[in-house]
């Protein structure tokens, strides 16, 4: 995988930022498209919602829709990408013996922003966790593809185990934090000590995305799809069959009591996988045409400020909530709402703007500085813009 140069460029000698001319559209598009399908996810079931006696039929309808389409399909995304931006950034660095110290202090810096991210904004943070299950990639970028696929599933195994063994030893299982008109920095500690202490349920499942998207840059999956488009096709609705059929099999099964609740977990990320995936081919068809890549264009600047933007998300809202007490009273009508509000009166003309003068955000200026010791020039060059 080391041996491979970036995709569309030549590996570099020394590693340094991604330039402008670098960059995969692709890449940034789906990370552009996650980012809009997290900050819903966020809106939906981050902020706390009123009772659902006050819901209308059409917050009912939402709610439904919403699980289906949404949850955990974003991050999926998110996580694959992860993996295939190591796959890329070990490929850029190929003849650089410094590749994996520089790897590790991006990590490093991920994880503190992403601690004071958790802390203080959003206890669902996923910064920190991707940043310290980051670290366990480094054994894997001289194994086999099928040592890879081994521990990918091996990894998606665990918290189904860890759930079961958990059980077995008669140990309390931590519960979901329930602190009544406590100040919001002691709630959201108490909720990142319970989403750290039940890391074992959920962190595996982003070590085997990650395995999968690494496999996917080690075989250059990007370029591969730029061929004739009818695989593509036909991988998108059988992966949207797929995730289909396995949500309504998840539903159907719990509700009758037929599995236990790690096995319908594990079913239900099957079911994120698929959709995930179709996600991701929809796009890559649209990609292909010049319409299609016109109008994704925004999407790709919101994935060139990916960090600006998740961090700006809370950042934006959680102000907003304490402001004018709107914790616990979201329906998913409103949560939709303001997720639409944030999304295309914010951060969509903030980053077109902010990209018309600057090659990187400021989170992510700032990440750089802290991964490579010294501050990228962050201002647009002539050359670049007539390019």
């Amino acid at each position: 995988m080391c041996d491979h140069a970036h995709q569309g460029s030549q590996p570099l000698h020394r590693s340094k930022p991604v330039g402008p001319t670098e960059r995969i559209l692709a890449l940034d598009v789906l990370r552009g498209f996650a980012m809009f399908g997290v900050l819903v996810a966020y809106c939906m079931w981050s902020l706390g919602t009123a009772p659902e006696d006050d819901w209308s039929r059409l917050d009912e309808w939402l709610a439904e829709a919403v699980h289906f389409a949404v949850d955990g399909k974003f991050y999926t995304i998110l996580a694959f990408l992860f993996g295939l931006g190591f796959s890329i950034q070990l490929a850029r660095a190929a003849d650089d013996p410094n590749a994996i110290e520089t790897y590790c202090r991006r990590l490093a810096a991920l994880a503190a922003i992403g601690l004071g991210h958790a802390l203080l904004l959003r206890n669902s943070d996923i910064l920190l966790p991707y940043a310290l299950t980051g670290f366990l990639m480094i054994p894997f970028r001289r194994l086999s593809d099928r040592a890879i696929v081994t521990a990918a599933f091996i990894a998606m195994l665990i918290p189904a185990a860890a759930h079961a063994l958990w059980q077995a030893s008669g140990a309390l299982i931590p519960q979901r934090p329930h602190l009544e008109q406590a100040p919001y920095l002691v709630e959201n500690a108490a909720w990142v000590h319970y989403w750290y202490s039940t890391a074992i349920f959920t962190w595996p499942t982003n070590i085997t995305l990650f395995l999968f998207g690494l496999l996917a840059g080690r075989h250059r999956l990007l370029s591969r799809t730029s061929g004739d488009w009818r695989p593509l096709a036909i991988f998108g609705l059988a992966a949207i069959v797929f995730g289909t059929a396995l949500f309504f099999a998840h539903r159907g099964l719990l509700a009758a009591s037929l599995i236990p609740r790690p096995f319908g977990d594990l079913l239900f990320t099957f079911h994120c996988w698929g959709l995930s995936s179709a996600y991701a081919a929809a796009l890559l068809l649209a990609l292909r045409t010049t319409r299609g890549a016109r109008a994704l264009l925004p999407l790709a600047a919101i994935g060139r400020l990916a960090l600006t933007n998740y961090l700006m998300q809370a950042a934006l809202i959680v102000p907003l909530c304490l402001t004018f007490g709107w914790f616990d009273r979201f329906t998913p009508v409103t949560s939709l709402g303001l997720a639409l509000a944030v999304f295309l009166l914010v951060q969509l003309p903030f980053s077109l703007l902010w990209l018309r003068y600057f090659e990187f955000g400021p989170a992510e200026w700032l990440w750089r500085v802290f991964t490579y010791g010294r501050p990228p020039a962050i201002k647009r060059t002539i050359a670049v813009e007539r390019a």
